[in-house]
């Protein structure tokens, strides 16, 4: 489907404008400010709407305006009044009848008019890529921020492997020491069973000690007492008793040797360092520990990673490119193994030109501003679209009327008389 006939009646810079193509390239040509590009504006506001549609479509101290676009099938009417405009689509048989949803319909035939096969071209890799992901449909921006995401995250992993690797180095390891720290408590615990003990020990010891002392004195009493047997026999029978009983005394609680102490304090005296010495290995084994765990996750998200990026591939390759050998790269596009800029001028024209022609598969027109074609480039357009359905609308700066269709002052020219 192309366009057979255009007109445009105070659009933009127009004033009354009613062209007929011929052929494949359909030149607008004229002067600079003279309404070239409103023409091919006119095509694109009429078919497309929205966005395309001009803030002021009017030209100035008119107050409507009006583009017809004559398709074969269909007849499109796009009026314009004040900041409102109207859309009708009709079909040109016998029997007229009048399309329901205009716009929805036009958006199912049109394609991307607004795509410049040359603007195209003169854009960075990165700008082009974009664009025709766009046009693909390709939204690989999940599987970007997912990448960034994990790739962030195994970053924070290396980082903490690293802080736990320094802190294990950081802390001296010392040998032959038991697993766990030791309990303070129990060696005081028995420490004090010791002292009690020997608390104990030292209090029998006194008490013998006085009961031999009284011993002592008592037998000296005998001895004493013998010199006067007869008046201190009572008395010694007394004494004797008494010894008696001292005796059993000593009899029922012996002396007690006194334990040694001294390897028990030695032992709480350096109790703080060695515990101190256990808790540092413990650290540095969990440090350690730790680390080999951040270098599992670490594999483990750049295996994820790994994944997200055959998935973003697998996309890539599934989509069906407009152009056989096209290919989209990480910063760019390809064309058969190498990046698209890297190809002559004149084959990348054709890949450009071939693209636009593949976003408009149904109404086969083209829009390109010409202003930069040299003959050439003019020339290899041709026979690209050359027998085909294609019409390619071109805007070009020139000072001859000879030259395609001649707009001046918002008006067509007739074209200049053969010489």
């Amino acid at each position: 489907m192309k366009i057979l006939k255009l007109t445009a009646e105070n659009f933009k810079k127009l004033s009354a404008v009613e062209i007929t193509p011929e052929g494949n390239m359909i030149v607008i040509s004229g002067k600079n400010g003279a309404g070239k590009s409103s023409v091919l504006d006119a095509i694109e506001a009429a078919l497309c709407g929205g966005r395309t549609l001009p803030k002021q479509p009017i030209k100035t101290g008119e107050v409507r305006a009006k583009v017809e676009v004559d398709m074969g099938a269909y007849k499109v009417t796009r009026k314009f009044f004040g900041a409102n405009s109207t859309l009708t689509v009709e079909t040109t048989g016998e029997t007229k009848t009048t399309v329901r949803k205009p716009q929805a319909f036009l958006d199912e035939v049109v394609g991307n008019l607004s795509f410049d096969p040359l603007a195209f071209l003169n854009k960075q890799p990165a700008e082009q890529r974009n664009t025709l992901m766009d046009f693909l449909g390709l939204n690989l921006e999940e599987f970007t921020d997912k990448i960034a995401t994990l790739k962030a995250q195994r970053s924070d992993v290396r980082k903490n492997k690293e802080r736990k690797l320094h802190e294990a180095e950081s802390l001296a390891f010392t040998p032959n020491l038991p697993p766990q720290e030791v309990s303070s408590e129990s060696l005081l615990a028995e420490l004090k069973t010791i002292q009690d003990h020997n608390e104990t020990c030292q209090t029998i010891g006194t008490k013998n000690a006085l009961a031999h002392q009284r011993v002592q004195l008592l037998r000296e009493d005998v001895c004493n007492g013998q010199k006067a047997i007869q008046a201190w026999e009572q008395k010694i029978k007394e004494f004797r008793t008494k010894i008696s009983e001292e005796e059993r005394c000593i009899e029922r609680h012996p002396d007690v040797p006194m334990n040694n102490s001294t390897v028990v304090e030695a032992k709480l005296k350096t109790l703080s360092a060695t515990n101190g010495a256990i808790r540092r290995n413990e650290q540095k084994k969990a440090a350690m520990n730790e680390a080999d765990l951040c270098v599992v996750n670490y594999q483990e998200l750049g295996d994820v990673i790994k994944v997200v990026e055959n998935q973003k591939a697998k996309k890539l390759a599934e989509a069906v490119m407009p152009v056989k050998g096209l290919t989209i790269l990480a910063d760019g596009l390809g064309y058969n193994g190498l990046p698209l800029e890297q190809e002559c001028e004149s084959k990348r024209l054709k890949i450009c030109v071939a693209i636009a022609m593949a976003m408009n598969p149904k109404l086969t027109v083209l829009r390109i501003d010409g202003n930069g074609l040299d003959k050439d480039s003019l020339v290899t357009i041709g026979k690209m679209v050359g027998g085909t359905e294609y019409q390619i609308w071109i805007e070009k700066v020139s000072d001859d009327n000879k030259i395609g269709f001649y707009i001046e002052d918002g008006n067509l020219m007739p074209p200049a008389p053969f010489v």
